[in-house]
């Protein structure tokens, strides 16, 4: 739902989220900066899986921005949204095949990264088709601190050390040309650190020499930061990769492609809670809000948030809160706060930067899906009513 009237956020009714346009738009300026001047020849292309607001969606279109994608309903999205096949990079390994050929026939950035992909780019995969190919990176180049998954390796792409990769490279060259191969390169990082991508452009590098051919376009993936003061920024991610591959790569006649999610959203959206409930046990006072974890952190795995709180009196100082969410699982609770004054009742509690992995993650447990809204500068809409209980029930009619 969109509606255009302008809206009192004083008199929203929390849990409501909050995105501001003018930092989503200062974002995407950031990455779209960094490609003009470092790669001109280059796609940015947002990770539609971090947050699938359809506003957003459109709003991300306007921009001249490319969809990533990665199942058959996230790519139906994108083309309800406006976006055409070769406006899509569809990545993953759960491709249905119904929307693979769409994708192989119609021009789209197809990544792939399974055993039945390899059987579907067989099927489906002609001499324009572009294609890129997961590469299963060897977590053992990276530092530990910036990768997970030292132990047992990543879960995507085909390994260059197992031999999977180069036999889905001569399956590729045979069936589209080597001039449609492209690497796709994305590894999840616990740091976002910069030097995850000078890692993964030394593979690219170390990849082409060993394979002997000129990728029509490397897709480095996603991860990165964005809006956050004091970190990495897109210019410096840009210019760290060039910097790798340049001796190996002309830039004029390889495309890059950047998958940028929570860089884009994450920062551009607040999560606005109310107290609702307090109680006081021998350990601690239990603030109970509206708001949950569920909300702005549906894995499960931050320990600290970015937030204000709002009171309209000043209350005596406490020396433990418990902040809780409204769900009944007594796990649910968002932070402790140590020595801050007394929260009660109808106090505001506004979580900031929480616009990946939340609004469309959370799933509707107990509470549904809450209203969401954009302040462009001038007024607020509402992009997204509270899903109902009718609105639920005619799911399952």
């Amino acid at each position: 739902m969109n509606n255009s009237i302008e809206i009192d956020l004083n008199r929203l009714q929390t849990p409501y989220y909050l995105i501001s346009e003018e930092v989503l738009s200062d974002n995407i300026k950031s990455f779209q900066g960094a490609l003009n001047q470092l790669w001109p020849n280059s796609y940015l292309s947002y990770s539609v899986k971090t947050n699938s607001l359809p506003w957003l969606l459109s709003y991300i279109k306007e921009k001249q921005i490319m969809a990533e994608v990665v199942s058959d309903e996230e790519y139906q999205l994108a083309k309800l949204k406006g976006y055409k096949d070769c406006e899509i990079v569809f990545n993953g390994p759960i491709k249905g095949e119904i929307i693979f050929r769409e994708a192989c026939m119609n021009g789209a950035y197809v990544n792939l990264d399974s055993k039945n992909d390899i059987k579907l780019i067989k099927k489906y995969g002609k001499k324009n088709t572009n294609v890129g190919i997961r590469v299963n990176v060897d977590p053992s180049v990276f530092d530990e601190r910036d990768i997970g998954y030292a132990r047992d390796g990543f879960r995507f792409g085909f390994s260059e050390e197992s031999g999977e990769l180069s036999e889905v490279i001569s399956v590729v060259k045979d069936v589209c040309g080597e001039n449609r191969l492209g690497l796709h390169m994305h590894c999840n990082s616990i740091t976002r650190s910069k030097s995850v991508y000078v890692e993964l452009a030394k593979y690219v590098v170390n990849i082409i020499k060993k394979y002997k051919f000129t990728p029509s376009f490397i897709d480095m993936g996603g991860g990165y930061f964005g809006g956050v003061p004091g970190k990495t920024t897109a210019y410096e991610y840009i210019k760290a990769i060039k910097d790798e591959l340049l001796d190996i790569i002309n830039p004029d006649e390889t495309k890059l492609i950047i998958e940028p999610g929570s860089a884009i959203i994450g920062s551009a959206v607040d999560l606005h809670t109310s107290v609702v409930d307090t109680k006081d046990t021998p350990k601690a006072r239990i603030v109970t809000t509206n708001g949950s974890r569920i909300h702005i952190d549906p894995l499960w795995k931050k320990n600290n948030y970015l937030y204000t709180i709002n009171q309209t009196e000043s209350k005596e100082i406490k020396d433990r809160q418990v902040i809780c969410g409204y769900t009944c699982m007594d796990h649910d609770r968002l932070m402790i706060i140590e020595n801050q004054p007394e929260l009660c009742v109808g106090d505001e509690i506004v979580y900031r930067r929480v616009g990946a992995y939340s609004m469309t993650f959370g799933g509707m447990f107990i509470n549904y899906y809450p209203d969401v809204y954009v302040d462009d500068g001038k007024k607020v809409i509402k992009v997204r009513t509270k899903i109902n209980v009718n609105d639920y029930d005619s799911l399952h009619s």
